[in-house]
């Protein structure tokens, strides 16, 4: 199985990011603030691009299960986070961290594991809620999220979007990232990485 580097991951422009930035602090997500998020998760486009209301609370269930093999790749850990204004909650954003990143190839003709980029990774997911979107809130909580003492080990990370999702894509790629292959793979996602600086 080849062992690949990923695209060349030019640094961002940091002062043009810097006008999609709000103040937001991450704080770690516990099952008390679901009532604060599963609204969120009814949205949709929530609902179409991550899931519907079950999904966090299936995130913060999986928070005491043991770590395993997922699509070839080692978890090292889950981080969930709620994304904080002030005193009013924004987002939520978790990561799932893993001793490598795995190129998975799925289906009845895939091959599994297709590719490795042997670095420390993470796999992010996140919302916005619903009515707070296009102010800047996804890319903060992306960025907040890079300088995360809990993800310290972790140098890659990226995050599954598919292509017609214009709004996560312009989000991710304003934080940074960039596709680490164009092509969409087996399930019509296009992975955007970013190496933690």
């Amino acid at each position: 199985m080849p062992t690949r580097q990923p695209h060349r991951l030019e640094e961002p422009d940091t002062e043009s990011m810097r006008q999609y930035c709000v103040p937001v602090k991450l704080r770690p997500f516990t099952r008390d603030q679901l009532p604060l998020v599963e609204p969120w998760f009814e949205d949709p486009e929530t609902q179409r691009w991550l899931g519907g209301p079950d999904w966090p609370r299936m995130a913060v269930e999986l928070a005491d299960a043991p770590l395993g093999e997922f699509r070839g790749a080692q978890e090292t850990g889950r981080y969930r986070f709620l994304a904080w204004d002030n005193d009013m909650p924004v987002g939520y954003v978790d990561c799932g961290t893993f001793d490598r990143w795995a190129t998975w190839e799925g289906g009845s003709d895939g091959g599994g594991v297709v590719s490795v980029i042997d670095e420390p990774s993470g796999s992010i997911a996140y919302v916005t809620d619903p009515a707070l979107r296009q102010r800047g809130y996804g890319v903060d909580m992306i960025l907040t999220l890079m300088r995360a003492r809990e993800l310290g080990h972790v140098l890659l990370l990226a995050a599954g979007i598919e292509p017609e999702n214009t709004a996560s894509v312009r989000c991710m790629i304003s934080a940074g990232f960039h596709p680490l292959d164009p092509v969409s793979d087996w399930e019509g996602i296009v992975y955007y990485a970013r190496r933690r600086t």
